[in-house]
């Protein structure tokens, strides 16, 4: 595979006075009918509101899910062993994900109207597809076994390239947009800390929650707002240089995991009844809080450490 050598940019943006905000949406929650334990994940969301994700069927497997005008509608990955686990759509109704192939392998798939197609970067048995742009552009992480390190990788024309910030001993990429930025995890190999980074072109940009022990960027619109995960259980959104957060009301865990051109986001929380994805719609704009001057920062780093994203990995299967 191609290995990609990047440079940095060394200026921080974003330095405005500027600090977390709470941000003002109306939630709506999707769960898919029947499923096991009240178990339901919403991962990627296209521009015309069509949903994606998983759901725990009463046979204990993850199956994937469309939701689309009020209906769901389930489907697997012809002979998934365990789990299909779609993560994006694009505007064409183009879907990628994961599935299990065996116990101790794990490919991506492109679902394309009715037939799919596998997605394996060469040389490994562990393949994610997590994102795709209206070009068909897809982007994910690929390890060689399921214990070995992961490396970022995107997919176009029939070609994989492999890419990790310099000096990463893993890099995971979650979300790409029509334009080609590409948003995801990297490692600290001291702390064992995740930071978020956007990636435009060949320059890397770090993108840390204020004050989080660990952030991971995930998803990306074509308008470059950004969604992730900071901490071990909050959710954000990233706009014009503001970090909100969102807050399901009653929830013990959220992450966000998609938005659209129209800033609708979804992913997935925890409460007192169950995993339930949801869809939350912006009412106004965030209002920033008083806080400290958040500044996005570059620098060059020796990386590992996957703690966190190993024990989220682990919890949803």
């Amino acid at each position: 595979m191609k290995q990609i050598v990047y440079g940095w940019l060394a200026l921080g943006v974003f330095a405005g006075a500027v600090g977390p905000g709470h941000a003002d949406y109306a939630y709506t929650t999707i769960d898919f009918p029947g499923a096991l334990q009240g178990t339901t994940y919403a991962e990627g969301i296209n521009a015309s509101g069509q949903v994606v994700g998983s759901y725990l069927g009463q046979d204990s497997k993850r199956h994937g899910f469309l939701f689309s005008g009020g209906s769901y509608m389930s489907f697997d990955v012809p002979g998934a062993f365990l789990i299909t686990d779609p993560d994006a759509i694009n505007n064409s109704g183009q879907i990628v994900g994961r599935y299990s192939v065996s116990s101790t392998a794990v490919s991506g798939f492109l679902r394309n109207g009715g037939a799919y197609s596998t997605l394996d970067v060469p040389g490994t048995m562990y393949t994610e597809a997590r994102a795709i742009n209206d070009s068909a552009q897809i982007c994910g992480f690929a390890a060689t076994t399921l214990s070995s390190p992961r490396h970022a990788f995107q997919f176009s024309n029939g070609i994989y390239t492999s890419f990790d910030v310099p000096n990463a001993a893993e890099t995971l990429a979650y979300g790409i947009n029509n334009a080609g930025q590409v948003v995801g995890a990297y490692f600290d190999p001291v702390t064992g800390k995740s930071h978020g980074f956007l990636r435009s072109g060949d320059t890397y940009l770090t993108l840390d929650f204020p004050g989080a022990s660990t952030t991971a960027a995930i998803g990306i619109n074509s308008t470059g707002q950004i969604v992730g995960i900071w901490g071990a259980n909050q959710a954000f959104v990233l706009q014009g240089g503001s970090f909100s957060t969102l807050d399901v009301p009653g929830s013990s865990y959220m992450e966000a995991d998609g938005i659209n051109d129209a800033n609708q986001i979804v992913g997935t929380y925890i409460d007192g009844t169950g995993t339930h994805g949801y869809l939350a719609t912006p009412l106004a704009a965030p209002v920033p809080e008083p806080a400290t001057r958040v500044l996005l920062t570059f620098g060059v780093a020796s990386l590992l450490g996957f703690t966190w994203l190993r024990r989220r990995r682990s919890a949803r299967g």
